[in-house]
């Protein structure tokens, strides 16, 4: 399935708790039955990165708007490799 990694800023995301309440819910997680967001970093610099599992781009890009955060750009992933697995995502 094709993925996606989002960048962009949330300037709310200055602790734990405010992380914590925004992600927690298990419906933040999959908007529909073909739409999966994985993984979702706050970074030290105020940015965030998002990755996402989705047949359409729009989406996770309608996910994004849902959450009212600041993207920068959404870019398709290539290839993937975690912990030694290299794969190519299609």
């Amino acid at each position: 399935m094709p993925r996606w990694i989002a960048e962009g800023t949330i300037d709310e995301w200055n602790n734990i708790r405010r992380f914590r309440e925004e992600l927690s819910d298990s419906s933040n997680w999959r908007p529909d039955p073909r739409t999966t967001v994985t993984t979702v970093l706050s970074l030290g610099n105020g940015s965030f990165l998002a990755e996402c599992h989705a047949v359409h781009q729009e989406d996770f890009e309608a996910w994004l708007e849902n959450k009212g955060w600041e993207v920068k750009s959404i870019t398709p992933v290539r290839y993937a490799a975690k912990a030694g697995s290299i794969w190519e995502v299609k």
